[in-house]
């Protein structure tokens, strides 16, 4: 960064020090070094420290890139701006007016009402490939960020992910496939903008986990698959919360300036759990205990907001194909899982409940998908999706539905 440019920042930032206390505690979250400058300057009024040392305090707080990030965020907050638009037009930010950030896609104005009913028939279309095997299928709805029924966005912006997934489950129910909604739970527990995170569009943990205690009830009520009660009981699951730990794909975009940062909770089961979770794509073989084996410790080892994602601690992330073996529960059932981004977090609760279950990920998977799934003789297939139109275009646009 060229001097004039950091002094110009530090000055900046000085002259908003006087009034938004706020913005200097939230610059680096804890205790950057430029933090610390800026805080004796803005005390005492001197400004030789900060002209002489800002250089290297900021490249080792944060990155270049970053730094301008954050100042251009902090600046966004400031002037009350709701929308930060970004160059891929799917990537536009905007502040809900319960404070979360979102990503809306600029470009989309209108629902095309026939995406639903399309995505619909290819869904009852794989079904009944399925069907054909002796396997059923059941389709998931996760919750969105957004509640239904609710207006969060900024004048002016309108986003359909809900009239979408309504419209397609409406379709399933009327051509006869087994479907579960979770967003009404979600809806009448708790606050339900508390699922999610403040700077990323995905379910927190606690979500994931509520999803999975009502999922295992639906898993054993309609196909005789039981989970031990004791497993989703809470009270057997210690947490741990790394406070201030993760900034989400939208905030990345914008900074904690602009929104702030995110808690990140750890589930821990305090029984016993041994599993094996392997895939070949993602080049791993893990074996162990839950926090070992399905869990990633190495993804929350140390906070990096820009460079880090805590949320891959379950899962790891996306992958092709991976196979959890739950080596404590072998007469549980054989469950494949057409899974995007929210299963990350579902996953390793989900695999308590089977003896073993594979998650496939279209968007990385290369392969047949019926030659796959009759290879893997599950017991049941299940999609989870947020049922939008973008995340349908996900699930049947990179092949092996059909």
């Amino acid at each position: 960064m060229k001097r004039c440019n950091t002094i110009t920042a530090i000055l900046f930032l000085l002259l908003l020090a006087g009034g938004f206390g706020l913005l200097l505690t939230s610059f680096f979250g804890g205790e950057g070094k430029l933090e610390g400058l800026l805080r004796a300057a803005a005390q005492d009024g001197d400004l030789t420290a900060v002209l002489e040392e800002a250089e290297s305090a900021s490249n080792s707080d944060l990155d270049r890139d970053h730094l301008f990030i954050q100042l251009y965020g902090g600046i966004q907050r400031l002037t009350g701006r709701r929308v930060v638009e970004d160059a891929v037009a799917g990537n536009t930010v905007v502040k809900l007016s319960t404070g979360a950030l979102n990503f809306v896609d600029m470009s989309v104005s209108s629902l095309d009402p026939e995406v639903p009913l399309a995505h619909a028939r290819q869904t009852a279309d794989f079904a009944g490939d399925l069907a054909a095997e002796g396997i059923p299928f059941l389709f998931v709805t996760a919750p969105q960020k957004i509640q239904r029924e609710t207006d969060l966005l900024p004048a002016g912006l309108e986003e359909f992910g809900n009239d979408c997934a309504d419209a397609f489950l409406e379709e399933l129910e009327a051509l006869g496939l087994e479907w579960f909604d979770l967003r009404p739970l979600f809806e009448t527990n708790g606050i339900y903008s508390g699922w999610f995170f403040q700077t990323d569009h995905h379910w927190k943990p606690e979500a994931a986990f509520f999803a999975w205690q009502h999922l295992a009830q639906v898993l054993d009520m309609a196909y005789g698959f039981h989970t031990p009660t004791a497993w989703t009981d809470p009270n057997n699951w210690s947490t741990k919360l790394l406070e201030d730990y993760f900034l989400g794909s939208q905030g990345k975009r914008v900074g904690s300036l602009y929104a702030g940062v995110d808690d990140f909770t750890i589930y821990t089961p305090e029984f016993d759990t041994y599993l094996t979770y392997t895939s070949q794509d993602g080049g791993f073989s893990r074996a162990g205990p839950f926090q070992q084996s399905v869990c990633f410790p190495e993804r929350v080892a140390a906070a990096d907001w820009f460079g880090g994602n805590p949320y891959t601690y379950y899962s790891g992330g996306d992958y092709g194909l991976a196979t959890i073996t739950n080596h404590n529960n072998p007469e549980g059932p054989r469950i494949v899982l057409l899974r995007e981004s929210f299963s990350c977090a579902l996953a390793p609760f989900l695999a308590l409940s089977c003896s073993e279950l594979t998650t496939i990920d279209l968007r990385y998977f290369d392969g047949d998908l019926m030659d796959a799934i009759r290879g893997l003789d599950p017991d049941l297939v299940m999609t989870l999706y947020t049922a939008s139109s973008t995340r349908l275009d996900e699930l049947f646009a990179f092949g092996g539905t059909e």
